[in-house]
């Protein structure tokens, strides 16, 4: 039996508590507002009333708070009880205060790890989704079996202490973009009369998913061929705002902004993945 010390029990942190708990590791938990921890304890989950008290004889303790300012506050308080004990943050920061907490708490020779995950709370119960993880290979090899009962796909990233964050923000950024532009669908739907439904079933129908593997590969390499030229892809932008009329829209516009910024710098015969020139510059055609 693992003696796991989770801190925080927001969305996430509850479902792997739960799921920990099931699977029958002693599992102890602090909360900063110890009423949402409460229904843990039918689970039998210990409550501590403190970071310090959490972590006393934990075989390892995770943490799963909002952002890097309370991951530093909550270990902070844990004082010098994390010395010698496997430290791995769920939590989704930046790269560079999970760099800086890893430098730090190496010196302070507590182990430490990164692993954010892509789980809503029901995978989290369900140990399914996707974990990332980085750090010292040492430290994930330590980790791993705990963290491999705790995801479906356990992904190490390497030594890099900043890895699995930016990854992490890298996801997050395509799940936001991905919301905003079905946003403007449902904008220029309502502005059409179709109902917000039924525009969406064409996403059962059309793989984005598969646009998304060929052109982005693409854009990766520096690969601007066309398939689907900017001067195209502006008309059809044009289409779109036009068919959205007075409805508010999220990307839209700036997308077609930044289309007439790189028409006007002469790429409008290359693919639209030239959006991310200034990135991943052009490569030359052999």
């Amino acid at each position: 039996m693992t003696k796991l010390t989770f801190l925080g029990t927001g969305l996430i942190g509850a479902g792997l508590i739960e799921a920990a708990a099931r699977r029958g590791d002693q599992v102890t938990a602090w909360n900063r507002t110890p009423g949402k921890a409460q229904t843990l304890e039918a689970f039998g989950v210990r409550l501590a009333k403190s970071p310090a008290e959490a972590i006393a004889g934990a075989d390892e303790v995770h943490l799963s708070v909002s952002d890097d300012a309370a991951v530093d506050a909550v270990l902070e308080a844990c004082g010098d009880g994390l010395r010698g004990k496997l430290v791995v943050d769920h939590t989704t920061t930046s790269p560079a205060g999970t760099a800086a907490r890893a430098q730090r708490l190496t010196a302070r020779g507590i182990a430490f790890l990164h692993a954010p995950v892509f789980m809503s709370p029901s995978m989290a119960k369900a140990s399914t989704g996707l974990m990332l993880a980085a750090g010292p290979k040492d430290v994930f090899e330590r980790a791993a079996p705990v963290l491999r009962k705790m995801t479906a796909t356990l992904d190490y990233l390497g030594e890099r202490a900043d890895l699995a964050a930016a990854h992490k923000l890298f996801g997050n950024a395509m799940i936001l973009s991905v919301i905003a532009g079905l946003a403007d669908v449902f904008a220029m739907a309502k502005s059409l009369g179709i109902s917000s439904a039924d525009a969406f079933s064409l996403f059962g129908k059309f793989n984005l998913g598969g646009s998304l593997a060929y052109r982005g590969a693409a854009m990766a390499k520096g690969d601007y061929r066309a398939a689907f030229e900017l001067t195209m892809a502006r008309k059809d932008a044009r289409l779109m705002l036009e068919s959205a009329g007075g409805e508010k829209l999220t990307v839209l516009p700036a997308i077609a902004a930044r289309m007439d910024e790189l028409l006007a710098s002469g790429f409008g015969a290359d693919d639209v993945g030239i959006l991310a020139v200034e990135s991943v510059p052009k490569v030359t055609e052999a």
